[in-house]
């Protein structure tokens, strides 16, 4: 047990060196230690997660550090399982997570510098600890890649995850309003699902397989053939899940002259999802189409266009 304790101790001091590295090793002040923690996680959104960075100007300016604090959060949390060796580290690093969540909220953040960004935050906005472990707590739940039974369960997965992060910043608008919510829970599930099938080459390529099995099975597609290269037929799979996919969005769509226009910087986030589904249908359902591995240099037109008609 006390070996337990201990190796628990190191990953975690380990994880907040690793984080920290980046940033300064002086600081006269505790304003220039925030603002190397915001810089470091408005750099992490940049380079991990362009699209959402794309989105933040979008925000009240007052609010946009914030924004870069909860997406630099979720971009720690999804880099995890490529990161550990083995699911028992994995699930060591997202509990540091859930302490360091708990540290935040009660004024007590570590020196790790997206822990220092959300408590900042709250300064700021009104941030809820519940989403921030529920995201923890699914993509803990996943780390060992186990395959999803049902379309339903990934989306419950998307819910869990895509959708809860959108909850938050949703919060940070201090929107409170049931239609927004209900159209979030929708964009959300499409969003996580996109990721899924634009994702899926890569996991292929790692020995994972993310299509749920029931939808597998219903093609006859085998997991060792898949590996193995074999792909005849996974169109018809992918066609499959990305029709969940559009349904959730039709969905959202039928809610959105409902949600008050103060939220729309959030559902903004959802425009280059549906860009990929809808480049994704043009090449037939091919996910292993090169011309979906290319950068679409029209998305910041196409954010705006999105904001200034209030449309997705």
């Amino acid at each position: 047990m006390n070996c337990t304790r201990t190796i628990h101790r190191t990953i975690q001091s380990t994880i907040v060196a690793r984080s920290y590295t980046k940033l300064p090793r002086y600081y006269s002040t505790t304003l220039e230690q925030t603002q190397s923690a915001l810089k470091y996680c408005r750099d992490s959104v940049r380079q991990r997660d362009y699209d959402a960075y794309l989105c933040v100007p979008f925000y009240p300016a007052q609010l946009r550090n914030a924004q870069y604090a909860i997406r630099a959060f979720n971009v720690e949390l999804a880099s995890v399982r490529e990161n550990v060796s083995k699911t028992e580290i994995g699930k060591m690093r997202m509990q540091f997570w859930k302490d360091t969540i708990d540290k935040v909220f009660a004024g007590r953040p570590p020196q790790q510098p997206i822990a220092l960004a959300l408590a900042e935050a709250l300064k700021s906005c009104d941030l809820s600890s519940m989403w921030f472990k529920r995201i923890i707590s699914e993509r803990s739940e996943n780390l060992d890649d186990h395959q999803f039974m049902t379309i339903k369960d990934m989306e419950t997965y998307a819910e869990n995850t895509a959708s809860s992060l959108l909850y938050l910043q949703l919060e940070s608008l201090g929107v409170r309003d049931v239609n927004a919510d209900h159209t979030i829970s929708h964009l959300g599930k499409m969003m996580g699902i996109a990721t899924f099938l634009r994702a899926l080459p890569f996991h292929l390529s790692q020995k994972r397989l993310i299509l749920p099995a029931q939808v597998t099975a219903k093609h006859k597609l085998s997991q060792e053939d898949l590996f193995r290269g074999h792909v005849e037929g996974v169109d018809d799979a992918v066609f499959e899940v990305a029709t969940a996919a559009y349904d959730q969005l039709l969905t959202a769509r039928s809610l959105l002259k409902s949600v008050p226009p103060a939220a729309f910087p959030v559902l903004l986030h959802a425009v280059p999802s549906i860009k990929y589904l809808e480049a994704l249908e043009k090449v037939d359902f091919n996910v292993f189409d090169t011309k979906l591995q290319r950068k679409d240099w029209k998305l910041p037109l196409t954010l705006w266009n999105a904001y200034r008609k209030q449309e997705i």
